[in-house]
């Protein structure tokens, strides 16, 4: 996790600033900076728009009383399309642009939904408070084993003397 995080906020600017100076030489420093703002603007008028319309579907989709969950899946991707199109840098708009459009936009939902189904299969969060439980990305079958990094966590009423909360 440590080094996709590195990868993410190290690495990819360098490589955009690299770029940006590279191109700054060939173009000019000021029509670098004009492409530079102009993708930011085109991109979050493509961004707002497409967002508009996703929530549009989610309104839509919740006053027909259906669950819209590839609906909120695609506003939370053109919502990180937009964050990365407001990015000054060449690659982080790429990126941007390629989850804006719906065709490759599709391709991520797919791996997208192959990813949180392998974190599904792991449990990480489990909690249990007055005979009601709540799991998230839990696996249903118990496992054999007992697993390391687990914290329980006991609550206690100060004003109920009978001991913790069951």
């Amino acid at each position: 996790m440590l080094g996709k995080l590195f990868l993410a906020f190290v690495l990819v600017p360098i490589f955009d600033l690299y770029l940006l100076v590279k191109i700054g030489g060939q173009i000019g420093t000021l029509n670098t900076v004009i492409l530079v703002l102009l993708t930011a603007f085109i991109g979050a008028v493509l961004a707002r728009s497409q967002g508009m319309a996703a929530m549009q579907k989610v309104r839509e989709n919740m006053d027909q009383g259906i669950m819209p969950a590839e609906e909120i899946l695609d506003a939370v991707i053109i919502f990180a399309a937009g964050l990365t199109l407001l990015t000054p840098g060449f690659i982080t708009d790429t990126l941007g642009l390629l989850l804006l459009f719906p065709l490759t936009r599709g391709y991520f939902k797919r791996w997208l939904r192959i990813k949180m189904a392998n974190w599904k299969k792991s449990p990480n969060v489990h909690m249990a408070y007055q005979h009601t439980e709540f799991k998230a990305w839990s696996n249903p079958e118990p496992r054999s084993h007992k697993i390391e990094n687990v914290i329980d966590i006991e609550a206690h009423n100060p004003d109920d003397k009978d001991g913790p909360l069951q």
